[in-house]
């Protein structure tokens, strides 16, 4: 029989996750997989069947993603494998067609995700919007660059609460910044210590939040890997994720990551390249930085998604691009396109009259978060100016303050 691509039946959920572990080489726990039930919508998962049996997994969480002024309903594409012996056979590209027209037959103007293999998406239009900044620090070598003050204090929060606390830390850091993603209580659970997992030993997530007179400014959800030898203490410190919403908070809670004790090395991933800790830093050579993709983005709606974010470094840029879009993989989008913007916000039409540049799909979405800049890709060949000051009109309105950031993998 054929293989044939089709939504998966709710009761074969578990299955279908089961069925990913072989692709990603990795066992989902039992408690991983109730994590990924409880914010899934199972019917917005696809599977390849050969004679009624899985034979690969996709799915797409319903999200919303912090843009530029705002947020807009996302698409969120995940655990896309293919067994090994089914490889060569168009099945991904089978599950991708469904989850892309699934995210435009729901009007999410937007579809992202995290990349096992970049090269893999570019072939769909995905283009990337966000560096990640991965750190492998020697703590004690690091130091700040200046004495500032010690100022507020520290509460480590028994597992199963302060969901409220940093939730509040959280929602004030993603208004400032493109890239994060809207959480509900069943997302935080799988990002919180759990009660039931983390209440004691070795590597459990720990949670601390640091509080001043106005509130809670900054929190960390981290693990600590205990290590000795005959030179002494040399544990690693993993942060999964450090999330500030003040400048003050953003320096006090990287303080107390660096100077936990017995700890040698910190590691973390998935910073933004603007990170102020860069800034912090005496030593940044001691943070041992490497750079690697982070967020991937599909523009799934140009009109929508371009309407549904601001334009101008403050805010209320004002100014016009056309340009020539090419999509051949959703072909509602391509064609010419003008952008009016007036006090940041823009009017999105069709238009005949000549275009200011030229790109392809991918490429107008690593520049939709303000991620990239359109000269700087054009530098890579990737963009064509077609009209004197198209480069620098682009950059001026989609251009941001802060580079964008999505601190989480999904």
């Amino acid at each position: 029989m054929s293989v044939e691509v089709r939504p998966c039946p709710p009761d074969r959920f578990v299955e279908l996750l089961k069925t990913s572990e072989i692709g990603f080489s990795e066992d989902l726990s039992d408690d991983f997989i109730g994590r990924v039930e409880r914010v899934a919508d199972k019917d917005r998962w696809f599977a390849p069947f050969d004679d009624g049996r899985i034979v690969g997994s996709s799915g797409v969480f319903s999200l919303r993603l912090s843009v530029p002024g705002g947020e807009l309903p996302t698409g969120g594409i995940t655990f896309v494998t293919v067994l090994p012996s089914h490889r060569r056979q168009g099945l991904m590209s089978g599950m991708m067609r469904m989850m892309i027209d699934d995210c435009h037959r729901r009007g999410e103007p937007l579809a992202a995700l995290w990349a096992a293999e970049g090269a893999i998406y570019q072939r769909f239009g995905f283009g990337l919007a966000t560096y990640s900044l991965n750190l492998e620090a020697e703590t004690m070598a690091v130091g700040f660059a200046r004495e500032w003050p010690r100022e507020g204090t520290f509460r480590m929060l028994p597992p199963g609460e302060g969901q409220e606390l940093v939730a509040r830390v959280y929602e004030s850091a993603r208004a400032g910044r493109a890239g994060f993603l809207a959480r509900t209580p069943d997302w935080w659970a799988g990002i919180l210590p759990l009660v039931e997992k983390d209440s004691k030993g070795g590597e459990a997530r720990r949670l601390v939040v640091y509080e001043t007179s106005d509130g809670p400014e900054a929190y960390a959800v981290y693990k600590i890997k205990g290590q000795w030898s005959t030179r002494g203490p040399g544990a690693t410190l993993t942060v999964e994720e450090a999330i500030a919403c003040t400048p003050r908070g953003t320096r006090e809670i990287w303080r107390y990551l660096l100077e936990v004790d017995l700890v040698r090395t910190l590691k973390t991933w998935r910073l933004p390249s603007d990170h102020p800790l860069f800034a912090l830093a005496a030593e940044p050579r001691r943070l041992g930085t490497t750079v690697g993709d982070g967020l991937w983005l599909r523009i799934v709606d140009t009109a929508a998604a371009l309407e549904g974010r601001i334009y101008g470094m403050d805010g209320r840029g004002n100014g016009r691009l056309t340009f020539e879009l090419r999509d051949e993989y959703c072909p509602w989008n391509a064609g010419r396109w003008s952008l009016e913007a007036s006090g940041g916000r823009a009017r999105v039409t069709r238009t005949e009259s000549a275009a200011d540049l030229a790109l392809d799909a991918a490429d107008l979405a690593s520049v939709f978060l303000g991620g990239f800049g359109a000269t700087a890709l054009a530098a890579a060949g990737r963009v064509a100016q077609l009209q004197p000051g198209g480069l620098a009109a682009a950059d001026a309105l989609f251009r941001t303050a802060l580079a964008p950031w999505c601190p989480q993998e999904f």
